[in-house]
C-alpha cells in the first residue's frame, strides 16, 4: 500500500499521483482568466439594446464566469497552502486526447449557432461530443441530443426569451 510519503510505481500509468500540483495550477489559472473576464465583462459585452437586465446579454456571461471562480477557489487554496510539499509534474497518464477533442469541437460551438440556430447546432455537437468520447449507441445518442436541444430551445427560447439572431443558413435561403 502507498502512502503520500512513498511515491507510488504505478503512479505513471494507473492513476494520477495526489502529490502534483499541475491539476490545481491548471484550476487556477482558468480561474485568473475567468476573474479577469468577470471584472471585464461590463466592458467586453455589448448591453447597448433595450432589453432589461434580467434578459439582456450580460447576465449570462456574469454567471458562468463567477461559477468558474468559485469552482477554481479550492485549487488556489491548495496551490497557497501546499506549495513546499508537492511538485508541479503531469501524472503521466498520456495526452487527454478525448478532451482536447471536446474542446476542439466546443470551440466552433458559437460559430455554429451563428450558422444554424440553436437548436441544430445543439444538437450536432451533442452528438458529436458523444461520439468522441466514445459512446457507442448512435440511437441513443441520437435521442440524447434531441433532448437537449430541446431543452435549450425551451429554456433559452420559449420561456427566458432570449434573443438569438437569425441563423445566417436561413438568411442565405430568404435572400
Amino acid at each position: 500500500m502507498t502512502t503520500l510519503d512513498t511515491p507510488s510505481k504505478q503512479s505513471a500509468t494507473a492513476s494520477s499521483d495526489p502529490r502534483s500540483r499541475a491539476h490545481d495550477t491548471l484550476g487556477a489559472g482558468i480561474g485568473a482568466v475567468a476573474l479577469g473576464l468577470l471584472i471585464g465583462a461590463p466592458w467586453l459585452v455589448d448591453q447597448s439594446g433595450p432589453d432589461p437586465f434580467y434578459k439582456g446579454p450580460l447576465i449570462f456571461p456574469l454567471i458562468a464566469l463567477a461559477l468558474t471562480v468559485l469552482g477554481a477557489v479550492p485549487s488556489a487554496v491548495r496551490l497557497v497552502r501546499d506549495r513546499r510539499t508537492k511538485s508541479c509534474f503531469v501524472d503521466g497518464r498520456g495526452v487527454p486526447r478525448l478532451a482536447i477533442g471536446l474542446f476542439a469541437l466546443m470551440a466552433f460551438f458559437p460559430s455554429a449557432i451563428r450558422f444554424a440556430g440553436l437548436g441544430p447546432a445543439s444538437f450536432a455537437f451533442v452528438f458529436a461530443g458523444l461520439m468522441i468520447v466514445g459512446y457507442r449507441r448512435p440511437l441513443r445518442a441520437l435521442a440524447i441530443a434531441a433532448g437537449v436541444a430541446l431543452c435549450l430551445h425551451l429554456a433559452f427560447i420559449s420561456f427566458l426569451d432570449i434573443w438569438f439572431p437569425t441563423p445566417l443558413l436561413v438568411e442565405l435561403f430568404e435572400g
